[in-house]
């Protein structure tokens, strides 16, 4: 649950980024002209990945119901830094990395 959690913000980071109306407020090294139109696709990707990173661990349809109760919380959660503080969501990006060699390290 650990590395859903993770890879999800990763994905939902990765969606806001592609946004015309986010990328000053989340401006970095991945807007760069040859990476920008990855942005989505990759996000997309990622979200998928969390999604099947929660169904191994939890037998099936619990899986899918924690992912589903996941996805709100770590959507407000960049909800809300992208309305107070979106340069707090730059280093929540890197806890999330951290998040996912922890889950994947630990088989959470």
């Amino acid at each position: 649950m650990i590395a859903a959690a993770g890879l999800l913000y990763l994905g939902l980071f990765l969606l806001a980024s592609s946004m015309s109306r986010h990328q000053r407020a989340l401006a970095g090294p991945w807007h760069q002209p040859a990476m920008t139109p990855l942005l989505a696709p990759v996000g997309w990707l990622l979200i998928l990945a969390s999604s099947m990173a929660m169904l191994p661990h939890w037998q099936g349809g619990i899986g899918l119901v924690s992912w589903l109760g996941l996805l709100p919380l770590v959507g407000g959660l960049l909800l809300l830094g992208l309305s107070y503080r979106p340069h707090w969501l730059k280093q929540g990006a890197a806890g999330a990395i951290a998040l996912v060699i922890l889950g994947v390290a630990s088989g959470a």
